[in-house]
């Protein structure tokens, strides 16, 4: 939603139905670089001096490039790092802006599938964001299905090393995407020691805590990273990781050392201290990691 305050038009994210009501999320318009729909949804891309371009889907942000590394880093070299082998198959889910294609792309893979229910994401993307992907797409072992991973899932016939849910929040076309049954499909594709990495939204948001209780159930070993993230302002967003093999409390910060000095992995912001630092979470809002209140308070 558009609006003029002191001679300037704002825009006004649209929030879910169980993000704050008495809060608002709204940045300047610098410049409108595009707008328009495609068969599922509406695209915004919009210009502001502090946080570069913005991306919108159905009035949602979805990445600012500013700041879109901080998510993208952490939601991808995590699995890389548990994995007890270096990852050749990759099988990536939604994530047609490219940036969690980039990041994979850092290490030495040999097989990446990239399912995308949008088209017009991935179009939109490359021309008027090619900073995010970084001619990702290009990548000879880059195969992107275009189509919805609930029918595409079950469909293949191979398996993964690691597995990245880089769906959008629990709306529009991912609406019914995040259920049990279909993180019990995402399982089946992974071989023995796989690892699943999956965006899980806020700590406080009812989906995000359904999906994470829902992975932890469903898996040997789980634990999370968070991090703050300027796309998303009302809290620090959660990272989930999950594997029935790879413990997760058995890797040390000389391995995460060694192992991006070895690939020569460059971040922006993950780092072996980063990777510890993000796993701290804050004694109020452990509460809220499998459990949804609405008691926004930490003495609630």
């Amino acid at each position: 939603m558009k609006k003029k305050f002191f001679g300037r038009e704002w825009y006004f994210e649209k929030l879910l139905e169980e993000e704050p009501k008495d809060l608002l999320w709204a940045f300047r318009i610098d410049k409108k670089i595009y707008s328009g729909k495609s068969k599922y949804q509406k695209i915004e891309i919009y210009q502001n001096l502090e946080m570069g371009k913005i991306l919108l889907l159905d009035g949602s942000v979805e990445l600012t490039t500013a700041g879109e590394f901080v998510y993208h880093e952490l939601l991808v070299h995590p699995a890389f790092v548990y994995s007890r082998k270096t990852p050749q198959k990759v099988l990536i889910l939604g994530g047609g802006d490219g940036g969690v294609l980039r990041e994979v792309l850092k290490w030495p893979v040999k097989e990446v599938v990239l399912i995308e229910i949008d088209k017009k994401v991935i179009e939109i993307s490359q021309k008027y964001l090619p900073e995010v992907s970084k001619g990702a797409f290009k990548d000879p072992r880059v195969k992107v299905i275009i189509g919805d991973a609930l029918e595409t899932v079950p469909s293949l016939k191979e398996k993964f090393d690691v597995v990245i849910f880089d769906i959008s929040d629990s709306k529009g076309p991912a609406k019914d995407i995040w259920n049990r049954q279909f993180f019990k499909e995402l399982k089946k594709k992974l071989n023995n020691e796989g690892v699943l990495a999956a965006q899980t939204g806020f700590f406080r948001e009812k989906y995000a805590v359904e999906a994470r209780k829902t992975l932890r159930e469903l898996f040997g070993n789980f634990t999370l990273h968070k991090a703050y993230v300027e796309s998303y302002p009302f809290e620090e967003h959660t990272f989930s990781f999950v594997s029935d093999k790879v413990n997760f409390e058995k890797i040390s910060l000389d391995r995460v050392e060694k192992l991006l000095q070895k690939h020569k992995i460059k971040t922006c912001f993950y780092s072996p201290l980063i990777h510890f630092s993000t796993q701290q979470i804050p004694q109020y809002l452990k509460k809220f990691i499998f459990k949804y209140r609405i008691t926004p308070t930490p003495f609630g």
